[in-house]
């Protein structure tokens, strides 16, 4: 947590953060000297962290509460404020299978815009590996985790998705057999 809390505060506004374990998703608390965006703090933070270390949630105060001894009060901290998703809606049948996936996986509330990133919506590498298989299982397609952190929404991945319905089929290698001992011999 201290490496996310020491990146919050190299933003030049915020002078206090707390970073916490929110629902199974990290939840930052800031607060700042000047009026700043939680917009501008998290691009901020996407500059210098990778993208499954970033909060997925990140909220505002005037202060942190404190304990009598002076520490941070992370039971008295308020829940975080929820995203703001401003993003399009399903297009196509695979961009509303991919969003319902995205909120299956994630276990959101509802589900996601298609502009969406699976990281900031809290995904890791281990819950994109279960995205690959709830994808396999309902649009007949084999992703790899790589294919997930490489197209993180649903508009990139169904458009990876078409791409790779659409690419020719590799031709499979022969299978690899046992050579005789005399044809080891004769070459």
């Amino acid at each position: 947590m201290y490496k996310r809390q020491a990146a919050l505060l190299t933003h030049p506004a915020v002078t206090q953060a707390v970073v916490t374990a929110h629902q199974g998703r990290l939840s930052a608390h800031i607060v700042t000297d000047t009026p700043t965006s939680t917009d501008d703090v998290r691009a901020h933070l996407t500059q210098r962290l990778p993208d499954h270390l970033v909060p997925t949630y990140l909220t505002a105060l005037d202060r942190l509460p404190l304990t009598p001894n002076g520490k941070i009060d992370k039971r008295a901290l308020p829940e975080p404020t929820a995203l703001s998703r401003t993003g399009r809606a399903p297009r196509t049948p695979v961009e509303e299978t991919l969003t319902a996936l995205f909120a299956r996986t994630l276990d959101l509330p509802d589900a996601p815009t298609i502009d969406d990133d699976f990281f900031v919506l809290g995904g890791h590498s281990l819950l994109a590996a279960r995205l690959t298989n709830h994808i396999a299982t309902a649009l007949d397609v084999r992703l790899t985790v790589r294919d997930v952190f490489q197209h993180p929404t649903p508009a990139r991945l169904a458009e990876h998705i078409a791409a790779c319905r659409t690419a020719p089929a590799v031709k499979a290698r022969p299978a690899l057999r046992r050579r005789t001992e005399t044809e080891r011999m004769s070459s």
